[in-house]
């Protein structure tokens, strides 16, 4: 009898504790069903400033309707996203409430590189998208000059394997410049010093680099300054080098 009733009172308990949950669920579905949307607030992922909060606020007043003073649980979230996921400088977004305010998250696409053309100039992130020059995102980015944007398509992938094994390597902060033909040879040139590097195309990158790294340990030491102006490691197992 004394099991009966302990097992009763806690059938009891849990009920009620079920309720109590039921009710204050039911409560706060109330008051956000009544509370509307006051301000919203934009968080920026990265230090990079391609948009600005001020675009942020614009691109949404044209592409989603008015949500300020709309009721909290009305916002279609996945719309606001939809419409800065769709801008070119922006990787990805994400929108959320609580309480009074809106949130959006914006985390904006990190070039890999600064493409220019005789006709256009562009950047790339390391994913090979191409997306316009915009704003000043206050960071240096390897300058890599071709002669079209059909080129840079074309050789994309291998152009960003070779930029991220010099920025692993540290070679990114001693060749920013790069020049390619139609053909996807690559010249670099060096932040200090004259010489222009022939680096052939974009393969076999970690044996050219081992050749120019010969070459500053080897060979300018003991010639001075500026003596040669051409620097050639695209040919296996040679550096030729020219006044």
């Amino acid at each position: 009898m004394k099991k009966a009733v302990k097992y009763l009172i806690l059938a009891l308990l849990l009920a009620l504790t079920v309720a109590l949950c039921y009710i204050v669920t039911a409560e706060a579905r109330a008051r956000r069903h009544l509370s509307t949307c006051k301000r919203m607030e934009i968080i920026f992922r990265d230090t990079l400033n391609f948009v600005s909060e001020k675009d942020i606020r614009a691109f949404l007043k044209e592409g989603c309707p008015v949500f300020i003073g709309q009721r909290i649980d009305s916002i279609r979230l996945y719309e606001i996203e939809k419409v800065l996921d769709s801008r070119s400088a922006i990787l990805s977004s994400q929108a959320w409430t609580s309480d009074s305010v809106l949130f959006v998250s914006i985390t904006q696409r990190e070039p890999a590189a600064r493409i220019e053309t005789p006709d256009n100039s562009f950047y790339i992130d390391d994913r090979g998208f191409i997306f316009p020059i915009q704003g000043d995102c206050g960071k240096k980015f390897s300058v890599i000059r071709m002669p079209s944007a059909l080129q840079c398509r074309t050789w994309a992938g291998a152009l960003l394997e070779m930029l991220e094994w010099m920025k692993k390597n540290r070679w990114d902060s001693r060749f920013m410049e790069m020049e390619m033909d139609s053909e996807g040879n690559l010249v670099l040139l060096p932040l200090e010093g004259k010489e222009k590097f022939f680096f052939g195309k974009a393969e076999d990158v970690p044996a050219k680099f081992g050749k120019i790294n010969d070459y500053y340990k080897r060979i300018r030491p003991v010639m001075e300054e500026g003596y040669y102006s051409t620097v050639n490691v695209k040919y296996k197992g040679q550096i030729v080098c020219r006044k």
